[in-house]
């Protein structure tokens, strides 16, 4: 902003304020002195004590030097005599102003400050010797209150006018509305004198109508009594206005300027009400009560009518008796009340509350000693402050031992016996609740997982019976213990969450229980089956089943290079997956996997396993007989047969795994060389001596045992036969290879030979990939042929495995059909053909006997040969 622009902004400034002229009120003109404070709205000021020897004013921006910088407005003053602090001038530019000449430097000099008058009123309850602020809040009858006017005005009250003759008779007026809608402009106090609330002229920014002496503490003077007599209950509206200089009347009502903000107070009787947040609350849930009364009052709140309750002495596991509600501990406001009857005052427990009957009398005690003469607290009574607003709200616990009941909460004054309310509560008993994972069904060494809700209590108690067990139940985790009514340590407890759901996970590996059906309870405490009458329970039914293990080969006998698969179910989901022990004349097929320990298998989820015994397993085998002992964990889900060492390798039997140490060769029963030594056991030895120790009665495995032989391959073709040309027939034949082998069958004619570039040639034949399959003795492949193409001669079948080296091979012949002999028509092969290839060839007059057209041909060699020597 350049220096003309703002000096052309000043002037418009300084027109426009001259234009609303200077407003005259009142019938007296104040003087201003240097230094006084000043505030927009008033008018008829006479400034010209602080003006000097000017008719300028200047104000400077925050940082600026009145006596050297330039000013940022100056102010031309028309009637310093009557001076109006215009709004539209002085609001935006509060602070100090200066009278200015004009001439630099030390050509201004402080004249007076100027600000925008603020107001507000407030309540103050003075009744206990302090003082609360009690604006939009309760009050009660006979309470004593004084108003609070907090202004920056109270510097015009002050002012240095003297010598002028003027005596200020305005002031800042109050104002109080009653309900019924009637102003008041006095106020009566305890004395019954009046106290005038209009024309106060504040001293302090913050100006109780009291003496400031007695701000802290009411004492005597008691400015507004509210007494009942006087003042009916309702809401009361409390303003303030202020019009001095004709602030009012030159700016309007501006709240928080020229009017203050209304406060409130509602004016109450005595009395004292209590209310419940529920009805009815299930037990070990949390409840409330609110106490609306009179501001920051102490009362007493119990628990009535639970003397007579069997409040327990229980120790150790031992459940205690029912109680009453108790109050939560740690409350704002909130102290637990006890004796003190030695004094014999009228306090804590030792209150008489109704015809001479002392509230320890009403309530329950928490320990066996509390009696009339104890000092300890008791958690069933309190004491409790409202707050300024009146009220309190106050936490009362249930817990598990809670007894069901409608329960009578009361309050009380401290000091009027008749100023008392109640309210009723119902606290009932929770619901408890019981589920197993699964279908209920489960095999010993499986998890188990038990779940569900207890609104009733903090624990859930769990117990088991069944057969052979307790007839009141026993420990879920360990079966043979007993459980003991009331005792919690003798059952399986878990803690219930927030949200009132429990669950435990139980490992029946070790729980030692036989197979059978049983009955799980959940109770919400240490109760035994017989001592539910009156508790909270539910139960639900599993099955218990031994885990076992089934197991069969892919084939009883099984070619060398060929697959074996040994496949099965272990069910009891043991996570330790199944021994695979494969033992023959020297060799054991731990052996084989160079690690010299026992092979396993892993378990699926649906308990299926599959062992693959490969192709390079059984191309190196010896013919002959070999043992598989399918070994499972069962219950303690880990092996108690094993392995141990290299070289040689022990079979170990050991009741418990973890105890046996390799190192020192302990902590087994029996063992045997199974690789590595002189004395090692093979084939049907080892394989029985593995049994022997597996069937141990120390050892809770179990296994399955198969067998299956080993052989040279072989294939055999069964006799073909001859056909004629046009025939649809098969081929087939039995072999020891597996199921599912690929086997390469060809047929081809035996004239099959190579020629010289200018002969024709003709030969037929067919070849396919046929896969071995199931037989009822033996497996068997098979191939369909159509001869349609075929011509007369001798055929040669051959047939390979691919995945061993087994072959065989056949001969049959196609004839040509006689003149009695119908010509078959060509029907379609029932398999695929991989390669069928045919040669044409010249037909001779006359057809040669099947089988010998290599042996014509070598004679007409030999007649040619004859000619050549003869020519010679």
């Amino acid at each position: 902003m350049t220096k003309k622009f703002a000096l052309a902004l000043v002037s418009l400034m300084v027109l426009a304020a001259m234009a609303v002229g200077s407003a005259s009120a009142g019938v007296y003109a104040p003087n201003i002195t240097t230094g006084d404070v000043i505030f927009v709205g008033e008018s008829g000021l006479n400034i010209a004590p602080a003006m000097g020897n000017t008719s300028k004013l200047a104000w400077f921006a925050s940082g600026s030097t009145a006596s050297t910088d330039q000013p940022a407005i100056v102010y031309s003053v028309g009637d310093n005599g009557s001076f109006y602090v215009n709004p539209g001038m002085f609001s935006a530019y509060e602070g100090s102003w200066y009278n200015y000449t004009g001439a630099q430097p030390n050509g201004a000099s402080l004249a007076f400050y100027v600000y925008v008058p603020t107001l507000d009123i407030s309540i103050w309850d003075v009744t206990d010797d302090e003082v609360t602020d009690v604006t939009g809040k309760k009050v009660i009858t006979g309470d004593n209150v004084t108003l609070r006017v907090d202004s920056n005005m109270y510097s015009l009250f002050s002012r240095n006018d003297a010598g002028s003759g003027i005596n200020y008779s305005a002031g800042i007026d109050l104002n109080v509305i009653t309900p019924s809608g009637a102003t008041l402009v006095q106020l009566i106090n305890a004395s019954g004198n009046s106290t005038t609330i209009t024309g106060v002229k504040p001293s302090s920014s913050q100006y109780y109508l009291i003496s400031e002496a007695a701000k802290p503490t009411s004492g005597t003077q008691t400015p507004w009594q509210l007494s009942i007599s006087r003042y009916s209950a309702g809401t009361y509206q409390v303003v303030a206005k202020s019009n001095v200089n004709g602030m009012k009347d030159n700016l309007g009502e501006i709240t928080g300027e020229t009017v203050s903000e209304t406060g409130t107070i509602e004016l109450d009787k005595d009395t004292v009400s209590i209310t419940a947040d529920k009805e009815t609350v299930v037990r070990n849930n949390d409840f409330s009560v609110t106490i609306d009364g009179k501001p920051s009052t102490k009362y007493y709140v119990w628990i009535s009518g639970t003397n007579s309750y069997n409040y327990g002495n229980g120790s150790g596991d031992t459940v205690t008796a029912d109680i009453p509600p108790q109050f939560q501990t740690g409350q704002d406001d909130v102290t637990f009340l006890n004796n003190n009857i030695s004094a014999e005052i009228n306090t804590g427990l030792n209150y008489t509350y109704k015809s001479n009957t002392k509230m320890y009398s009403d309530v329950a005690n928490n320990r066996s000693d509390v009696g009339s003469t104890a000092t300890v607290d008791n958690p069933y009574a309190v004491e409790a402050k409202t707050g300024k607003d009146g009220t309190i709200t106050i936490g009362i616990t249930t817990a598990p031992n809670t007894k069901a009941a409608t329960y009578t909460v009361r309050v009380e004054s401290e000091t009027d016996t008749q100023l008392y309310e109640t309210v009723k509560v119902t606290v009932e008993k929770g619901s408890v609740t019981i589920t197993a994972s699964g279908d209920g069904s489960y095999y010993l060494g499986e998890q188990i997982t038990f779940s569900g809700t207890d609104t009733d209590s903090d624990y859930v108690y769990l117990f088991i019976t069944g057969p052979n067990l307790a007839d009141n139940g026993a420990n879920l985790a360990t079966p043979s213990v007993a459980v003991v009514n009331e005792n919690a340590s003798s059952f399986v407890s878990k803690a219930v969450n927030v949200d009132n759901t429990w669950e435990y996970k139980l490992e029946t590996s070790t729980i030692g229980l036989d197979a059978g059906t049983y009955t799980v309870y959940a109770v919400n405490g240490p109760y035994d089956k017989d001592h539910l009458s009156g508790t909270k329970y539910d139960t639900v039914s599993i099955v218990v089943k031994k885990p076992f293990v089934t197991a069969t080969v892919s084939a009883s006998t099984v070619a060398k290079g060929d697959k074996l698969y040994i496949r099965g179910t272990a069910e009891g989901n043991p996570t330790q997956g199944v021994a695979i022990w494969i033992l023959g004349k020297n060799y054991w097929n731990g052996e084989a996997t160079n690690s010299d320990a026992m092979v396993t298998e892993t378990v699926n989820d649906d308990g299926s396993f599959e062992y693959e015994f490969g192709s390079g397993d059984t191309k190196n085998l010896a013919s002959g007989q070999y043992f598989v002992v399918v070994q499972h964990p069962m219950y303690n889900d880990e092996f108690n047969v094993f392995t141990s060492g290299t070289n040689p390798t022990y079979v170990v039997e050991a009741p418990v795994a973890s105890a046996y140490s390799a190192t020192t060769n302990t902590g087994y029963n029996s063992e045997f060389v199974i690789w590595g030594g002189d004395n090692k056991l093979q084939g049907s030895d080892a394989a029985e001596a593995l049994i022997e120790m597996i069937d141990s009665a120390d050892i809770d495995d179990t296994y399955t045992k198969l067998t299956f032989l080993i052989e040279e391959p072989w294939i055999r073709i069964n006799t073909v036969g001859d056909h004629y040309v046009g025939d649809s027939f098969t081929i087939s034949g039995t072999t020891n290879l597996a199921v599912d082998d690929d086997l390469i069958v060809e047929v081809t004619s035996s004239s099959f030979t190579a020629t010289q570039k200018s002969q024709s040639g003709e030969f037929s034949g067919q070849s396919e990939t046929v896969k071995v399959v199931a037989g009822s003795t033996y497996n068997e492949w098979s191939m369909d042929v159509d001869a349609s193409s075929f011509k007369a001669d001798e055929y040669i079948v051959n047939v390979e495995s691919i995945e061993t080296t087994a072959t065989a091979t056949t001969t049959f012949n196609i004839l040509t059909p006689g003149p009695s002999t119908p010509t078959p028509s060509a029907t379609a092969t029932s398999g695929p053909v991989t390669t069928t290839a045919t040669a044409t060839q010249a037909t001779p007059t006359e057809t040669a006997a099947p089988g010998f057209g290599a042996l014509v041909a070598l004679i007409g060699l030999g007649a040619v040969a004859a000619l050549v020597l003869r020519k010679e």
